[in-house]
């Protein structure tokens, strides 16, 4: 029998095109689902959950493997690559196609690629195992639908979480008091570089101003923080107690915030809710105070310590921020009240 010349070059455009194939076949799942998820009536639940932060993401990344290699001959550098290279495109095709926002991907952006290289992982070892091949198939094509509908039966857990941020002030209470009330005109230089403002780019607080509902400035009037050119909210005062603390529940009445920074992650939506807030001062000498902010929110998802995690970092940051514009500001106070 006469031996056939192989074509090296041929058997390498075939490779590449399966490599090609799989991650052509992923983005088009991963764009299927996104489209699915956000038609949904309970999207931001669906972008909250387990199958689409953690599931999805393994199980696309191992089917671009299954694809790609389907004899299993490509080296261990070859599994590795794939989820930092499909991750790189979904970030690239959020951002310029689906204009999703860069705080929801920074978030997505470490769970898709931790679980993405899970899941490139768990196919590299089954390449190593007999097994039929068609009830594999079967088994990767039906995975999906199963883990999604049986996340869909568990119940999601409400964690009431509080977020504390605190700092010593050069001043006495009733040197800070009226900055925990009210900041208008903040500059953007005031305040401290964050995370979440200098890098992700959250717009920085521009003033808070409060409405007088009735007689005069108290309990039940209206506060409005203003962010940047775009993004404001009302903060309801709740409990005032001049010199000692200041409650308040937020009432977002419209959408810039949410607008701004990602559309799937309402502050007072399904899978999230800030809800109130509050400042203590704390006199530590005759002119030493400590400012104490807490935030109180509730995480409605399958992954809260994740978001919960991120919760402290985000918010953290902007309690750490406005902090320090009250700390400025009233020490300047109290300097110039002692001269």
């Amino acid at each position: 029998m006469e031996n056939r010349p192989v074509d090296h070059q041929k058997q390498g455009q075939s490779k590449r095109g399966r490599v090609i194939a799989g991650f052509t076949l992923a983005l088009a799942i991963a764009l299927s689902a996104f489209v699915l998820i956000n038609a949904s009536s309970a999207s931001s639940v669906a972008f909250g959950s387990f199958w689409f932060l953690a599931f999805l993401p393994a199980y696309l990344c191992a089917l671009i493997c299954y694809v790609g290699d389907p004899d299993g001959s490509k080296p261990a550098s070859f599994y590795a690559s794939v989820p930092p290279i499909f991750g790189a495109i979904v970030i690239a095709g959020s951002i310029w196609f689906l204009r999703e926002g860069v705080i929801c991907l920074v978030m997505l952006a470490p769970l898709w690629l931790g679980f993405g290289w899970l899941g490139a992982y768990i196919m590299r070892r089954q390449r190593g195992r007999s097994a039929d091949p068609n009830t594999f198939r079967s088994t990767l094509i039906l995975l999906p639908l199963f883990s999604g509908g049986l996340e869909s039966q568990l119940p999601v857990t409400n964690d009431q979480v509080t977020l504390t941020r605190e700092i010593v002030i050069k001043a006495a209470p009733e040197d800070i008091w009226p900055y925990a009330v009210s900041n208008p005109h903040i500059a953007e230089s005031e305040g401290r570089w964050t995370f979440t403002q200098n890098v992700l780019g959250l717009p920085r607080p521009r003033a808070t101003m409060i409405q007088i509902v009735g007689k005069a400035v108290g309990k039940g009037s209206v506060r409005t923080a203003y962010w940047g050119e775009k993004i404001n909210f009302d903060e309801r005062i709740t409990h005032w107690e001049p010199g000692r603390r200041l409650g308040w529940s937020f009432s977002f009445t419209n959408t810039t915030l949410q607008d701004y920074t990602d559309k799937h992650i309402s502050p007072d939506g399904q899978f999230l809710k800030i809800d109130t807030g509050d400042y203590t001062l704390t006199p530590l000498d005759r002119d030493t105070t400590r400012l104490t902010l807490r935030t109180n929110y509730i995480a409605k998802t399958h992954v809260n310590p994740y978001a919960e995690f991120w919760g402290e970092i985000l918010l953290g940051d902007i309690q750490n921020n406005i902090l320090t514009i009250i700390k400025e500001r009233a020490e300047a106070r109290h300097r110039s009240n002692r001269i």
